[in-house]
């Protein structure tokens, strides 16, 4: 069995250190193969596209699991979403999977 990859925002950031994650925001500002992703929880993640150039993001709104080490998140997909997304519920979603690990991990 596989392990999960857990979605996280920028506050749980410092936990996954190696490890690959899932964390949503809003696409912001483009610099060279990276792009700023402001986070559901106001933060910013760098995020190195370089392995996945060849996709573009379709919405303002995307879930990029990629792996996070060194401050930044090296993408290795990407999930288009909604541009209404809720970030609110989003982030009360991930509190509560942090809090009940032992049934979201």
């Amino acid at each position: 069995m596989s392990s999960a990859t857990p979605r996280i925002n920028f506050k749980y950031l410092s936990q996954f250190e190696g490890k690959t994650v899932r964390i949503a925001g809003k696409v912001g500002e483009k610099q060279g193969n990276n792009v700023i992703l402001h986070t559901t929880d106001n933060g910013q993640v760098i995020v190195d596209r370089s392995q996945n150039l060849k996709k573009s993001y379709e919405t303002n709104n995307v879930e990029v699991l990629g792996v996070w080490k060194n401050n930044q998140l090296s993408e290795l997909t990407f999930f288009n979403l909604s541009d209404n997304f809720d970030f609110d519920t989003y982030n009360q979603m991930i509190d509560l999977s942090m809090e009940h690990k032992e049934i979201f991990m």
